[in-house]
């Protein structure tokens, strides 16, 4: 009967070892299950970013875009004005040369400013009439 006993009690323990395995295992699948919950939790947070920063990106290349356009634009411009300029400067001195044939002496003709843009610490005002300027 010693045997039996020892038999039911080991029998005991197998049952015992089987629930904890049992527990163990339920347990485990819980913990698996809360792992794959948090893993598409964050994948879907992942997408969101990835949504998020494909429209930032999409707003950010129209306004680079843009700026480029306005500064190749101002570009021209500018290039432009400078070409008005040099031709101006040109004309000038071609009037000047003309001038001195004609009043015959250099110091007689009225000084211009060659730097429009600087201003000089004397205030000349500026007339024109209605047919002074024909290009």
């Amino acid at each position: 009967m010693v045997k039996h006993s020892s038999s039911s009690s080991s029998e005991g323990d197998a049952l015992l070892v089987d629930e904890k395995k049992r527990k163990r295992m339920l347990s485990n699948r819980e913990s698996a299950r809360r792992s794959r919950k948090r893993r598409e939790e964050h994948i879907k947070d992942l997408n969101s970013q990835i949504t998020f920063f494909r429209n930032n990106n999409r707003e950010i290349a129209k306004k680079v875009n843009s700026i480029s356009q306005k500064f190749m634009a101002v570009e021209s411009e500018n290039q432009r004005l400078l070409r008005v300029r040099d031709e101006l400067t040109k004309r000038l001195e071609s009037l000047e040369i003309v001038s001195s044939y004609v009043c015959g002496n250099p110091e007689d003709l009225p000084q211009y400013n060659s730097q429009p843009w600087i201003l000089s610490n004397k205030s000349v005002p500026l007339m024109a009439s209605v047919g002074t300027f024909r290009f």
